[in-house]
């Protein structure tokens, strides 16, 4: 999915969501570039999708894959960006978990394991986005 997300995105990078309103926009602030295409600090108006995910209601530090779409940012329907805290992928990505099959675990033993997981998968994909960034641009140099 995320070769997928990386053919289909204007941009693709890590934001820190700073305001959420009610008409389902919100501001983004551009933290590092992982496609080489955005500056730190640019600011960016997002909009929600109405019915489908990501969907972003609160601040918090995202991971995004996207583009512009009439004056604003739209992450990919349907696609892998996410918060976070929380960094819940379409279920193609979250049901590799492997936690809770081999012993009896309570509830908040699972969640704290999944959202582990989740959080590995999450710094995974980010330094493979840096590795291509960077031999992207170590091409462009020669």
């Amino acid at each position: 999915m995320q070769k997928l997300e990386i053919e289909n995105s204007e941009c693709i990078f890590v934001g820190e969501i700073t305001a959420v309103s009610d008409d389902l926009t919100y501001e983004i602030v551009v933290i590092e570039s992982l496609d080489g295409g955005d500056l730190q600090g640019n600011v960016y108006i997002g909009q929600n999708w109405k019915y489908c995910s990501p969907y972003v209601e609160e601040k918090g530090t995202w991971l995004v894959y996207g583009g512009m779409e009439n004056g604003f940012l739209k992450m990919n329907i349907c696609g892998i960006s996410r918060a976070f805290d929380k960094p819940i992928a379409p279920p193609s990505i979250s049901n590799k978990t492997t936690i809770g099959r081999k012993t009896e675990m309570t509830e908040e033993e699972f969640y704290t394991a999944f959202w582990k997981e989740r959080r590995i998968d999450l710094a995974d994909e980010i330094i493979a986005l840096r590795r291509r960034r960077d031999r992207k641009f170590k091409k462009a140099s020669r």
